[in-house]
């Protein structure tokens, strides 16, 4: 079920959001179990915090992932395991309002993007409109720079992973989907290299907007003296070069 909303600026003008929420299905679900699953050996060494449905079925097919014996014919056993004993839709309902409360926020930080990445010197990559989905299972959020799709971790509470205000989350995402093709695959970041790079954006250009940002402590803090203004954010590929050269 896909849910669209529209925020309306303070002079009453109503604009199309750049957020499309969507309602996430016993699919999406299963979906994102199965990928945190299959990625649980690299999760757990990054030191992510990670949920899963308390059942001894996922434990079994945690310890098949950890062996090398976890794949996509695991995928119908979870899909069951949720159709049958845990997937519930009103779960997601405080996640949605809250999300719902800062749309205007993402659409006015989004508005400073557009406005100003016509004057750096490698490219952010926009979508005309994001879609988030939630999730109960997996870690704090995460991406598809293909599609815009964002999907956020909550519980049945509306609580989100690290911080109060999903927007945290949320434009964090969104980072990454705009640096993905011109920053870390065209230099092959590290995990460290990309997280911080997206941490120190963020920081800078929406500081004022999102006062209770953070940056992570498993980034490479190497880049922080080099990008430590907004006047530096039009040249992150040159201080990219530089931090890899090193290497």
């Amino acid at each position: 079920m896909l849910l669209l909303f529209s925020a309306v600026n303070e002079c009453k003008q109503s604009t199309t959001s750049r957020i499309q929420i969507i309602e996430p299905s016993i699919e999406q679900e299963a979906t994102s179990i199965w990928r945190t699953i299959n990625d649980i050996t690299f999760l757990e060494s990054q030191g992510y915090t990670i949920h899963l449905p308390d059942d001894p079925l996922i434990d079994n097919l945690i310890n098949k992932s950890k062996e090398g014996n976890f794949g996509n014919d695991d995928y119908a056993e979870i899909y069951r395991l949720l159709e049958a004993k845990i997937y519930d839709r009103s779960k997601y309902k405080n996640a949605i309002q809250k999300v719902e409360g800062q749309l205007a926020l993402l659409n006015r930080m989004m508005d400073k993007v557009e406005v100003k990445l016509s004057g750096w010197n490698w490219n952010f990559k926009t979508f005309d409109q994001y879609k988030i989905q939630f999730t109960l299972y997996g870690t704090g959020g995460s991406y598809d720079p293909d599609e815009g799709v964002i999907t956020l971790w909550t519980n049945q509470q509306g609580e989100f992973m690290n911080y109060n205000n999903p927007a945290n989350t949320i434009i964090h995402e969104i980072t990454h989907i705009g640096m993905e093709e011109s920053l870390v695959h065209k230099y092959d970041l590290p995990h460290g290299l990309k997280e911080r790079t997206v941490d120190r954006f963020v920081y800078l250009l929406f500081k004022e907007d999102l006062p209770e940002y953070r940056i992570q402590e498993m980034g490479d803090a190497r880049l922080d003296e080099l990008l430590n203004d907004k006047e530096a954010i039009k040249h992150i590929d040159e201080i990219l070069l530089e931090i890899l050269d090193e290497q």
